[in-house]
């Protein structure tokens, strides 16, 4: 069996999801962690129109962790405009 990872530092430019995603990867992931790597909070989407939450580098938030969610590409977008975003996947 093959080992599939995904590894990239995003910048986050725009108060709106950009029409392509700024994460893709060619498999569907086991898990995957976004992290807030800037000082303002960081909106997600798995569909690209659709805020599924938020990074926020105040709280908890600020590093997610999803276990046995299979994704293939996500969107970010910055409440205040921008910022800078980890993400990992794996299979």
């Amino acid at each position: 069996m093959s080992k599939y990872n995904y590894f990239s530092v995003l910048d986050v430019d725009g108060y709106a999801f950009p029409t392509e995603p700024q994460a893709s990867f060619d498999f569907n992931s086991q898990g995957f962690m976004f992290l807030n790597r800037g000082s303002h909070a960081i909106q997600y989407s798995f569909d690209g129109s659709t805020v599924h939450g938020d990074l926020n580098p105040l709280d908890a938030s600020r590093g997610l962790t999803f276990d046995g969610r299979c994704e293939c590409k996500a969107w970010f977008k910055g409440v205040d405009g921008y910022g800078t975003v980890r993400v990992e996947a794996w299979r």
